[in-house]
């Protein structure tokens, strides 16, 4: 493929980034539902939710994740478990189907994008084509691997975070690209941390598009992933 894409949730649905491989060229659309934005976006995806839900512990992409970066690990959220993905839950009651699972509760950040996890979860599992170009990726884990293998200083959220994520997107797509990103949206749509994490997403999206042979992204954890009851891979891109 000559384009790839990188997705991140944002308010108004979800950013996706696209990279033409050709040209170096970035573009981005907001897209209210998953369902669209896969319609739209041919070719491979990296996208910023979790893939392949757990039924009793944790995912293990999750743990080697937190491991891999360190202080930066928080921004890893734990994964809800399949039980709490009923959508008429409240947050009470996907606490407690959550907490019977695993025995442990959800936090606010993991309840709030159930909605985005349910909609993708059924996408995948109805559609076998739709599998084999969505890939799981987080984007400090992609900023891990793109600053050289160092998780980032500073969290993203705080104007330091923002500069260090900054400067990397920069330093090799321009600043030109990522502002006009910037003037098409909306802050209420989109947030300046999103647009950054959707660049992450399309960087990991590019070294999937390579392929194994010439070794370009990486598997966490390594080896064959773990799969869900519904025959999902647990496994993040980078």
């Amino acid at each position: 493929m000559t384009v790839v894409h990188g997705v991140d949730g944002c308010r108004k649905g979800w950013i996706c980034v696209s990279l033409d491989l050709s040209t170096g060229e970035l573009s981005a659309k907001v897209f209210k539902t998953a369902k669209a934005l896969f319609k739209d976006s041919p070719g491979p995806i990296g996208i910023d939710i979790p893939i392949g839900l757990p039924d009793a512990t944790s995912r293990k992409c999750d743990v080697a994740a937190r491991r891999l970066l360190k202080k930066r690990g928080s921004s890893v959220f734990p994964v809800p478990m399949r039980a709490a993905l009923n959508p008429k839950f409240t947050y009470k009651a996907a606490c407690d189907a959550n907490e019977k699972q695993c025995g442990k509760r959800l936090p606010q950040q993991s309840y709030a994008i159930l909605p985005k996890i349910r909609e993708v979860d059924k996408l995948l599992q109805k559609d076998a084509n739709l599998r084999k170009r969505v890939y799981e990726v987080h984007p400090e884990v992609s900023f891990y691997y793109w600053n050289e293998e160092k998780p980032m200083e500073y969290a993203k959220k705080s104007g330091f975070g923002f500069l260090e994520r900054y400067k990397l997107v920069t330093a090799q797509h321009g600043e030109k690209a990522v502002l006009k990103i910037r003037k098409e949206h909306k802050r209420s749509d989109v947030a300046d941390d999103d647009i950054l994490d959707a660049i992450a997403a399309a960087w990991t999206a590019r070294r999937i598009n390579f392929g194994e042979k010439k070794k370009k992204y990486k598997c966490i954890p390594e080896g064959v992933p773990e799969r869900d009851e519904m025959g999902l891979p647990m496994q993040m891109l980078a």
